[in-house]
């Protein structure tokens, strides 16, 4: 029988290390150059990358590693006794290698056999000087005119038996991989990554570094990207093209295939796994350039007295736009792409099927007559072929008409008389799109000459709004928007009102409560504090009923609320989230200042970073509920006291046993702490519907599309990082995910709960339950979301399936502006629905466009039917019906004052909330708020329970379980009723209930639920998972007790993948053993072994080792 792949990594586990117990005389010295700073941020960071190589290589016993940066070594002595050196700066003409004396500084240390690395721009060297010298010394070198240097994904499949390949798996990574280099012609150079670039690589025209006719003939063709070499001297030699993104030496493939060369060009062993080291998020961080602010794509301002465009797009990164421009009278045409403002990156533009259309509807296409001047920024201006000489393409469709170019681009036409339209339709081709470097551009139409500087490469360093400032621009924006049939937005307020809004609620007056941003980075960035005085709570107010803010109130101006990411109005008290803390303003005046501050909870990091801690919200249990992101590490009381929650762990990102986000529930003193759940990467908020069911949005590691909505299944892990290492997602594991949106979130690892829905690319922020009836039913009952990344307002329709739910999208809002970026939405106690829209060339992300606090932006939009006039609804908060029927409002202000006061009527209450939980034909929601107030009045608490629990709605049975819960009520009871429910969600619910049970009935009625597990519903089975949570032998061996010798099938397994149970162990070694598991299946059960310690697992894997030995 043949060893098992997955056998032969066991084999390393028990593999015992020898100790080294030779002393090498002297360590090997090692010299890393970094070049000065070149390019936009996080690429070619030559300081930080070698200063993480140093950081990994000074853990190598017997190597001493030097770092120079930002240029070249001032000391003449700095290579001596080198054995080898490695070069990362930029090249061709520049490179610092050909300046003064370098090369020959070079040559001394090459002819006494030092070895020579060169990574990336470093490899590009002119013909002459340096084209000779790199042949001999690493065996090759960009050539211009001859190699390329395309942006493209590199699939390496297949790795050479060489030192330099030790421990490296085949991977694959986007990255600027030169390819096509000018080689020795010797047989002494070792290929070492080779992959087939794309197609589109190669079809650029001529240029010195895009294309050639050699490399234009290679199609399909495999081409190398790292070499080594073996000098005749003895000498070695290494070449690297990848690492212009600083973000890919986080990839421990990658990192290790240099420090594998830097440790063989030095003479050294490379070890049978290579070099190992560990790189954190926050090691890549480090040490990164001062090089600004990422640019942003923004709009070009035709400079004061040159001619108005006839026509101009926003900022075009995707998709297509139809271009219609009034040309009467015109006898010139000027055709124009600006960059966009964030540079001219990958900007290959297309004007498709244009045409010059008379008054009668004739039309004659632009392309049948010669332009008199046509410039392009790269490539060419062709006709009927994008910039490169490749198709048309913008999309996925191949146009056979138009005109392809790249920014910056001027075309100018003379025009035949007679033509009153221009019309066409324009787009980014998608050869550029695929470059994967940002392109951004914008297409305007003028019939004058425009001015020159119009076309002058913008450097995105100074940011000017490209739009009027103040309430009449802000009026004019509207018509940028599409709004949902049946609705129509209306503008509420804007500058100078308000600035960067970061966040907002509503109170139960209707008045506005907006967190600003004008601080925004102010600790980071080199624009600094804007506003000295700090930033401000402010409160919008619309006095005279005609939907349109007229009074504007500063509760709160402070630099300890600098760029505040949530704020809460709870009547008389906001709360407001700030990393370090969450602090709680109080008016007892009521004069509508706040005089009294008090901390609910500080000690959280993320400091004027979005990935802190974020707004609070108030839940139908009248409790609190907010999260935070991966940067803020931990939670301490008001006293700085570690927070310790209900279980009795301290909330603390070091995966004991939580990590990165979590969402967190309390009392609303602050006291009670429950994780709700954790390892999220950076949710800005959570929703909680009145069934107490929590949502959240997540977004991704920027660039790989995988934001994703949440149903947070309570006390679950929701795999960010690794739940046992704490690494990243893109590191190596067993039965990794193949698709990046799965892979992203650890979705194959057991213990990992689904995501609801991968959104793909963005920037989520505000999230809300619409639970009112005024807006369409599509909206009814659903979240609503705010996502600053394309620009929209969007519900997620939801609705169960099996221990789950699926979801849809339904956009309520977007706008063609591309400075509208929705920060929060909130719904008012009439049931519409505001926006606040922070307002800015970008989605915040560490990095913002307007810096004048004088002409600052940020608005704040109404969603509502057409026609309907905003109202606040009269509150009567001192009876019980009246507090009853406030707490029917969709505005979560106003229900909170309604629970406030029916708290302190107490039992008087109850008569009035009978009549809604009673009333088996009203809404359910309002029937859940019910509950959740009943099984809160003392003695009462199991009664309601029990009565929820024996509802025929499958929600309020659920919301039932939860109350009890809360109640602290022996839940076995209420589950026993419920074990065999019809429901899904149902049984689920049970499973999560039974967690921590000490009840002796909580093993059988855990079985029960495991033994209805349908093999497919990954949801049901982490419920399953979560229940049996510290008690996992248990559960184990009452759930073999009821399956018996049933435990063999596709549902069974399951089971035993997620239990963690030591007494799985033997299951799983048959599974793993039997000859009809397939390789994939054989990796998704060994996965399972890493989630279990102790002796039993090690008697485990003796075993499958023992059964996979070769027999004699």
């Amino acid at each position: 029988m043949k060893c098992l792949k997955a056998i032969a990594l066991l084999l390393c586990v028990f593999a015992l290390s020898k100790p080294n117990n030779s002393c090498a005389e002297d360590k090997k010295k090692i010299v890393l150059v970094a070049g000065t700073p070149s390019h936009g941020p996080r690429e070619h960071e030559h300081n930080a990358g070698v200063l993480l190589l140093k950081k990994c290589l000074d853990k190598v016993p017997d190597i001493e590693a030097i770092a120079y940066t930002n240029g070249w070594p001032k000391d003449a002595k700095a290579f001596d006794g080198a054995a080898t050196i490695l070069l990362y700066m930029d090249g061709g003409d520049h490179h610092l290698a050909i300046q003064d004396h370098h090369l020959d500084q070079l040559q001394e240390q090459m002819k006494r056999g030092c070895g020579l690395v060169c990574i990336h721009y470093a490899v590009e060297v002119p013909s002459k000087p340096g084209g000779m010298e790199f042949l001999n010394w690493i065996g090759g070198y960009f050539e211009t005119n001859w190699s390329v240097n395309p942006n493209w994904e590199a699939d390496f499949k297949d790795l050479p038996p060489h030192p330099v390949t030790r421990g490296v798996k085949p991977f694959k990574i986007q990255d600027e991989w030169y390819y096509h280099m000018r080689f020795q012609e010797e047989d002494h150079v070792t290929p070492i990554l080779t992959a087939i670039p794309p197609d589109s690589t190669r079809e650029h025209p001529d240029d010195p570094h895009g294309g050639n006719p050699v490399v234009r003939s290679r199609k399909g063709m495999p081409e190398d990207v790292a070499w080594a070499y073996q000098r005749p001297d003895g000498g070695r030699g290494f070449g690297f093209t990848g690492a212009h993104h600083h973000e890919n030496w986080g990839n421990d493939d990658f990192r290790k295939i240099v420090l594998n060369a830097i440790v063989w060009t030095a003479q050294m062993d490379v070890p049978p796994n290579g070099i190992e080291s560990t790189i954190t998020p926050e090691d890549l961080e480090q040490n990164l350039d001062p090089k600004g602010p990422k640019k942003v794509a923004k709009k070009s301002t035709p400079p004061p007295n040159s001619p108005k465009p006839k026509y101009a797009s926003g900022i075009i990164q995707s998709g297509q736009i139809t271009v219609d421009a009034d040309i009467t009278g015109a006898k010139s045409l000027y055709l124009v792409v600006t960059d966009g403002g964030n540079g001219i990156g990958c900007d290959w533009a297309d004007w498709v099927n244009p045409q010059l259309v008379r008054a009668d509807g004739t039309s004659v296409k632009l392309t049948s007559l010669k332009w008199k001047l046509a410039s392009a920024g790269w490539g060419n201006v062709n006709v009927d072929k994008n910039a490169a000489g490749g198709p048309l393409k913008v999309g996925q469709k191949v146009a056979k008409d138009g005109i392809g170019t790249h920014s910056p681009s001027l075309i100018e036409f003379e025009l035949p008389e007679n033509f009153t339209h221009f019309l066409a339709k324009a787009g980014i081709d998608q050869g550029g799109i695929e470059q994967n470097c940002g392109s951004a551009v914008q297409f305007m139409v003028f019939t004058e000459k425009p001015d020159d500087s119009l076309l002058k490469v913008s450097s995105g360093e100074n940011f000017i709004p490209p739009h009027q400032v103040g309430p009449d621009a802000a009026r004019e924006s509207l018509k940028n928007f599409t709004v949902a049939p049946g609705l129509e937005v209306s503008l509420f307020a804007s500058e100078p009102m308000l600035r960067n809004p970061t966040d907002m609620d509503i109170d139960e007056r209707g008045r506005i409560w907006i967190t600003e941003g004008v601080n925004y980075r102010s600790t980071i960035k080199p624009w600094g504090i804007l506003d000295p005085k700090g930033d401000r709570i402010v409160v919008l107010e619309d006095t005279d009923g005609d939907g349109v803010a007229d009074k504007e109130t500063t509760f709160y101006q402070g630099p300890e609320i600098n760029a505040a990411l949530g704020i809460c109005v709870l009547g008389n008290k906001v709360i407001v989230s700030s990393s370090p803390n969450i602090f709680v303003l109080t008016d007892t005046g009521g004069d509508g200042k706040a005089d009294k501050k008090e901390l609910l909870f500080t000690g959280i990091s993320g400091v004027d970073d979005d990935h802190g801690v974020h707004a609070v919200s108030f839940g139908p249990d009248g409790k609190l509920y907010f999260n935070f992101g991966n940067h803020a590490g931990q939670l301490k009381d008001k006293d700085g006291k570690p927070v310790m929650d209900i279980d009795g762990n301290e909330v603390i990102n070091i995966g004991k046993p939580y990590r990165n986000g979590m969402a967190v529930r309390c009392n609303l003193d602050g006291t009670g702490v429950e994780v709700l759940a954790h390892n999220f990467r950076n949710p800005y908020e959570v929703a909680v519907d009145s069934f107490g069911t929590v949502w959240q949005s997540d977004n991704d590691d920027d660039g790989n599309r995988s934001v994703r909505i949440n149903y947070l299944m309570e006390h679950g892990n929701f795999g960010y990082a690794d739940e046992m290492t704490g690494e990243g997602w893109t590191a190596k594991r067993t039965g990794m995910e193949e698709e990046i949106q799965q892979r992203h979130w650890h979705q194959n690892d057991p213990g990992v709960v689904p995501n609801l829905l991968i959104t793909g690319a963005g920037a989520p922020t505000g999230i809300a339950i619409y639970e009112g009836n005024l807006l369409p039913k599509a909206f009814q009952n659903q979240i609503i979301l705010c996502d600053a990344g394309p620009r929209t307002v969007r519900a997620y329709p939801v609705e169960a399936r099996g221990g789950g739910y699926k979801a849809e999208c339904v956009d309520l809002l977007s706008s063609s502006d591309s400075w509208f970026r929705p920060s929060d939405v909130c719904v008012a106690p009439d049931g519409s629905i505001y926006v606040a829209d922070w307002n800015d060339a970008g989605v915040g992300g560490h990095n913002m466009a307007d810096r004048d606090p004088a002409r600052m932006t940020g608005r704040v939009y109404r969603i509502a039917p057409v026609g309907f006039k905003p109202s606040v609804p009269k509150l009567d908060l001192t009876t019980p019906a009246g507090c009853v029927n406030a707490l029917a409002s969709p505005n979560l202000s106003t229900r909170y004052v309604a629970w406030m006061e029916l708290k302190h009527m107490g039992i008087r209450a109850e008569s009035e909330l009978l009549k809604v939980w009673q009333d088996t034909k009203a809404n359910p929601r309002m029937r859940a708020r019910a509950l959740y107030f009943l099984s809160q009045i003392k003695g009462t608490e199991h009664e309601y329970v029990k009565k929820a629990v024996l509802d025929s709605n499958p929600d309020i049975r659920i919301a039932g379980l939860r109350a009890g819960c809360e109640a602290k009520l022996d839940m076995t009871l209420f589950v026993k009723a419920l074990v065999y429910d019809p429901s899904d969600a149902v049984r689920r619910e049970c499973a999560i209930t039974l967690r921590h049970s000490n009840s002796p009935k909580a093993p059988k009625l855990w079985a029960t639920l495991a033994t209805q597990h349908d093999g497919k519903d990954r949801w049901y089975l982490e419920a399953l998972g979560i229940g049996m949570d510290k008690q996992e032998d248990k559960f184990f061996e009452a759930w073999l007790a009821e399956v018996g010798d049933k435990w063999n099938t596709p549902r069974g397994h399951d089971v035993i993948w997620r239990s963690r149970s030591s007494k799985a162990l033997p299951y799983l070694v048959k599974i793993i053993s039997d000859k009809n598991t397939s390789p994939r299946e054989r990796d998704h059960y060994f996965r399972a072994l890493d989630f279990i310690s102790g002796p039993e697992k090690d008697a485990a894997l003796l075993e499958l080792l023992s059964a996979s030995a070769p027999s004699k």
